[in-house]
């Protein structure tokens, strides 16, 4: 038998990643509000492996001319896509860094609801102003490695609970002039290493942790709950944002920060 509270906590998690609303801010606000014991590193695992397969396989041609262009780097030290993959390597390797500090040695420290809703609050008004005064229509494919930089330390502040990883790198494109779209395609592309790399750091854990038949059908029904939800999730983002601005988010985010702190302070 699946327990709901996996298949709910699969379905948040696969919606809300590659929107900038902070996927685990909810994981952590839905857990607290119903009172769940911790699902187990082997569910994290599961879930965040299924989001990954979602995005790689909803840009499989993207990606697939990235590898092409980083294997003629290597050999050629020629580039069809003006460095692309170079770019995308600057802009994870802060968070690589800072990630691998964050999650030795204040990954507990991150569950602070107080915290999360005011980095909701923030957050989603700073996204607002960039979303809303940047007049430039640059495609992602013209980012420069300056650019990439700055999205790149831009990124490291998803590590503040609530600041959501998609809404940071969102807001660092729109202010650096990159159209909506772009800035969310840059986004889910950048989301592949960093997921990635927080699977390679949570594997030891998993090795660890006991599991057995039963778990394991468990950990498969997690994956596939959560490609589902993070395939049509992307794929409605990217449709959205075509046509409207970021407004609902920042709305969605400022409502849930303010309710939150009303249950706090009244």
């Amino acid at each position: 038998m699946i327990e709901i509270q996996l298949i709910l906590l699969g379905i948040i998690q696969g919606i809300t990643e590659f929107l900038p609303i902070s996927s685990s801010a909810h994981l952590i606000l839905i857990s607290d509000l119903l009172e769940w014991k911790d699902q187990g590193i082997n569910h994290d695992i599961a879930v965040h492996f299924g989001t990954l397969g979602a995005v790689i396989f909803y840009f499989k041609k993207e990606i697939s001319l990235l590898f092409k262009d980083f294997f003629l780097l290597v050999r050629k030290n020629q580039s069809n896509q003006n460095y692309l993959v170079l770019k995308i390597i600057i802009s994870t390797l802060p968070s690589i860094i800072v990630g691998i500090i964050v999650y030795r040695y204040f990954i507990e420290y991150f569950r602070n609801i107080e915290l999360i809703a005011y980095s909701c609050i923030f957050f989603g008004i700073l996204l607002y102003i960039a979303d809303k005064y940047s007049n430039s229509q640059k495609n992602w494919n013209e980012i420069t490695y300056l650019h990439a930089f700055i999205i790149g330390i831009f990124q490291i502040l998803a590590f503040i609970p609530g600041a959501s990883r998609a809404g940071v790198v969102i807001t660092g494109s729109r202010f650096l002039g990159f159209n909506r779209e772009s800035s969310a395609i840059y986004s889910m592309l950048l989301s592949i290493p960093v997921i990635f790399g927080s699977l390679i750091l949570a594997l030891p854990s998993f090795f660890i942790e006991t599991s057995n038949v039963y778990n394991l059908n468990q950990i498969f029904f997690s994956t596939i709950i959560s490609f589902t939800t993070a395939f049509f999730s992307i794929k409605i983002m990217i449709a959205f944002v075509k046509k409207s601005n970021y407004n609902i988010f920042v709305f969605y985010r400022i409502l849930l920060g303010s309710i939150i702190l009303f249950n706090i302070y009244i």
